[in-house]
């Protein structure tokens, strides 16, 4: 009878083993429950990989555990990419003349580093809150590259870091493993597939990412030159490391790495990696969990022998049939069950068992297929349904499988979606340059041309609307239907903000339109941002008034803001399956408060859907930015109805 490890290698190397292995990350629902002491009675007193085991499954270890370190310094530089962890096969030395100075400060720790040719400082935050949460690592509280001078700094510490193989505590960890799971060794960073996606997940805010990537082009591939050696040591090692397997590049996504960015500055590096390791007979694995739709044909022909964490519809727009329509002949998926269908919340046991019906069907015959959880089992998952899909595996995923159930997307409906029809700008010749500033994202231009209208007599208001709010509506629909992308967005957002500082005095005296007031902020336990602050630009810059709270915002606060800003939407963001029951106890404290009734709530984020929209009593739910700024027109515009 096969082992476990034995079928994951044979389904990463596009072999056909008895079954369909089942690998189901459990980490973070262990890590909640464990600290909530909720769970299963069975499991009661059990690590981790106990339950795995008990339970025949296979253990998931292709992401590091990276807050189960030895020493606390072992995670001191994460805000620099750089760890000490029993999956690494490497380990970083400081050059001598690299003065590093800590600071602790209850959950806040505080570092500096100080070197011949500058200083440069993070702050990382681990709270009890997170720890209930299951968070497997800490937050970054402040990132090491705030502004140009910045670069060069953090180059001075990477050109003067020193690589030292290290291969013991990854032997004897791949050894407690055994055939019970595939032991993956890692690249650098927090998954950087290359050395400006490092920059861009380990260096720098995710917003202010886009912003420095159009304006410090100069500073910005200086260092990553220099990160470039950096990588290489690292592929050299790991080449030459017992590991089997190496997990390089995670978090993948069509709008944070769009299609350009990824085919420019990530895909190089992948086949790079994928060269060398291969050559060796590793497997390179990464980690895809975010939404691949404008990435498919990228990661397929990237050279990866193994997408991980693959999510798909409902969560995201790619159906799991088309997943393995397009890759499996290249590269094995891993994945395909979506988080949201192991919570009570947001799906039912029938949603659960329809799914898996289709599954079987849609991945026939079976080949270069790992069941998964994409991302990870959320930490309300409810167990029985994990165990759910581990008996019907068993029961139904013998190799290889029968299809006929899925069908496959035809050519007429590809050439309807090629084909739509995306809004196009009408040109207002009057106001065509500022249009122009704003579709381009020109900050400085656009402030001169303003100023230029105004002398001219034209009004500030029709400056506003007839030029910048009509570019505005464009730039969203194009958003929405995957034409443009985050940096669009945001430098085409920064342009307005700063004609909007010329036109301000002006707007005062003539009343500025609203269209309507929202208030949005990340619920309490939540660090993320980029979703948030992509909803906030397109909301702007379409003519709504924001008033952003910011994340890890506490309920209390949410309520208090409501009765004093008095918005017409509130909007509540999570990321994280953990942080989703907080937006009920928002609009359960504005029940409570007597305001539920002044204000409509609409939410958004990754794990949540309109079913959980629908259970916790809130008015709306947007899949995506784009989404969000129809909602709220529509809410918006009901409620003026209603009034009149």
């Amino acid at each position: 009878m096969m082992t476990h490890r034995q079928r994951m290698l044979m389904a990463m190397r596009g072999e056909m083993p008895d079954i369909l292995p089942y690998v189901p990350r459990i980490d973070l629902w262990y890590n909640a429950n464990s600290v909530a002491g909720t769970l299963p009675k069975k499991h009661k007193g059990r690590t981790q990989d106990e339950i795995s085991r008990a339970e025949g499954w296979a253990l998931h270890k292709i992401v590091p555990e990276y807050l189960k370190v030895r020493k606390p310094e072992h995670s001191l530089h994460r805000a620099i990419g750089i760890y000490s962890l029993k999956e690494l096969v490497f380990r970083c030395k400081f050059s001598s003349d690299v003065d590093i100075k800590v600071n602790r400060e209850g959950d806040v720790t505080h570092v500096e580093y100080h070197t011949p040719v500058g200083m440069v400082s993070t702050a990382t935050i681990y709270t009890e809150e997170m720890r209930k949460a299951g968070a497997s690592i800490t937050w970054v509280k402040e990132h090491v590259i705030k502004k140009p001078e910045d670069y060069r700094v953090v180059g001075y510490i990477f050109e003067n870091l020193e690589l030292i193989p290290d291969f013991d505590d990854f032997m004897k960890w791949k050894n407690d493993i055994g055939e019970d799971g595939v032991a993956a060794t890692r690249g650098c960073g927090l998954g950087g597939a290359s050395p400006m996606h490092f920059i861009q997940k380990d260096f720098i805010d995710a917003t202010e990412f886009y912003y420095h990537y159009h304006d410090h082009q100069k500073e910005m591939r200086a260092l990553a030159g220099i990160i470039e050696d950096y990588f290489n040591q690292a592929l050299k090692i790991i080449a030459d490391s017992p590991g089997e397997a190496v997990l390089w590049g995670s978090n993948f996504d069509d709008m944070i790495t769009y299609p350009s960015l990824f085919e420019k500055e990530m895909l190089p590096w992948i086949r790079k990696a994928a060269d060398i390791l291969g050559s060796k007979g590793k497997i390179v694995i990464c980690h895809c969990d975010g939404e691949n739709l404008g990435l498919m044909d990228l990661i397929r022909d990237s050279g990866m022998d193994v997408a991980e964490a693959v999510t798909p519809y409902p969560m995201t727009k790619v159906k799991i049939e088309e997943y393995y329509q397009r890759w499996s002949d290249k590269l094995t998926i891993w994945g395909g069950i979506p988080e949201v269908l192991l919570m009570e919340k947001t799906a039912t046991d029938e949603d659960l068992e329809c799914y898996l019906d289709h599954l079987f069907k849609a991945v026939a015959p079976g080949r270069r297929f790992i069941v998964g959880i994409g991302d990870t089992t959320p930490a309300h998952a409810v167990f029985d349904r994990l165990v759910r899909i581990g008996e019907r595996v068993e029961k139904e995923g013998r190799l290889p499988l029968e299809g006929g159930g899925a069908r496959p997307i035809s050519e007429a409906q590809l050439a309807e979606a090629a084909a739509r029809v995306i809004p196009q700008l009408v040109e207002d010749e009057a106001f065509k340059v500022i249009q122009d500033d704003v579709l381009k994202g020109n900050h400085i231009e656009i402030k001169r041309h303003a100023k230029e209208m105004l002398g001219k007599g034209v009004s500030a208001k029709d400056v506003l609307h007839r030029g910048m709010i009509s570019a505005m509506e464009v730039i969203s629909e194009q958003f929405k239907a995957g034409d443009v992308f985050i940096p669009e967005v945001l430098l085409s957002a920064r342009a307005m903000n700063e004609a909007l500082l010329v036109l301000e005095p002006y707007l005062a005296s003539e009343k500025k339109e609203v269209r309507g007031r929202v208030l949005i902020g990340t619920v309490q336990g939540d660090m993320h941002d980029i979703g948030k602050n992509m909803v906030i630009a397109m909301l702007r810059g379409v003519g709504f008034e924001i008033k952003d709270m910011g994340v890890n915002v506490p309920t209390e606060r949410i309520v208090e803001q409501v009765s004093k800003y008095k918005p017409d939407i509130l909007g509540l963001s999570a990321l994280l399956t953990t942080t989703m029951p907080q937006m009920k106890k928002v609009i359960d404290a504005l029940k409570d408060r007597g305001f539920r009734e002044r204000v409509k709530v609409i939410i958004g984020g990754a794990p949540v859907n309109e079913k959980f929209a629908k259970a916790i009593g809130a008015d709306g739910y947007a899949p995506d930015a784009g989404e969000a700024v129809d909602l709220v027109k529509k809410l918006v515009k009901k409620g003026y109805e209603q009034v009149l």
